[in-house]
């Protein structure tokens, strides 16, 4: 004979064992190596899609080349704007070379024919076109006076540090005049072993003033 359990008695302990079943489960889960266990899950997961990101950013920054990995969009725009900032630039450094190249030019030196030098009681006077030259070297920051004397150059040579004074008189339709004052006295130097269509070669000199350039300024007409 089979001695069936009370059935409010059996309710009781299936309720029970089920509030067992889940004490059981709760413990579980709170034990460390759950804790454990769903963290490296977690964190796995998080690893999977971090490497597949990065996969998908490295296959990116091959399809198009750049620093930052970033995608550059060529449009016909872009191509436009690209052509004319080189061709800006390159007029740029057109108009910068053609800049120094005028500069060089003008650095070149000026020559001006005279008729009379005066320095003290010397006096030279121009007898035909030539003999009497001054010239402005603007690299070199020199003023040369040349004379043309038996077939051989003398010249003077002045530094733009040792003028200390200056008077250019410029009257209409009559010859200009300029005046300087040195606060040392200038250089000599006299041509030697002349060539036709070659530099002239210069040696130093004494003073072929007779002195009067070592104490008295210049005048020039």
């Amino acid at each position: 004979m089979v001695h069936l359990p009370h059935q409010g008695k059996l309710r009781r302990d299936v309720k029970e064992e089920a509030l067992d079943d889940g004490d059981a489960a709760a413990q579980a889960e709170a034990s460390p190596f759950h804790k454990r266990s769903r963290l490296a899950l977690q964190h796995w997961s998080t690893d999977g899609g971090s490497v597949s990101n990065q996969q998908s950013s490295q296959h990116g920054f091959l399809d198009e080349p750049s620093p930052l990995g970033l995608r550059l969009k060529k449009s016909p725009s872009l191509v436009d704007l690209i052509q004319m900032k080189l061709v800006q630039a390159g007029k740029a450094k057109d108009v910068q070379h053609s800049g120094t190249a005028s500069a060089s030019e003008k650095l070149k030196a000026s020559n001006f024919p005279g008729s009379v030098l005066r320095i003290g009681s010397w006096e030279w006077v121009s007898r035909y076109e030539g003999d009497l030259v001054a010239k402005c070297y603007f690299a070199k920051h020199k003023l040369v006076w040349e004379v043309l004397d038996g077939g051989l150059k003398s010249k003077i040579e002045i530094q733009w540090s040792d003028i200390c004074a200056m008077k250019v008189v410029s009257p209409e339709n009559e010859p200009g005049i300029l005046e300087i004052a040195l606060s040392r006295q200038p250089l000599f130097f006299r041509e030697t072993n002349p060539q036709p269509r070659k530099h002239t070669l210069w040696q130093a000199t004494s003073d072929f003033t007779g002195g009067q350039a070592s104490i008295h300024s210049a005048r020039q007409e």
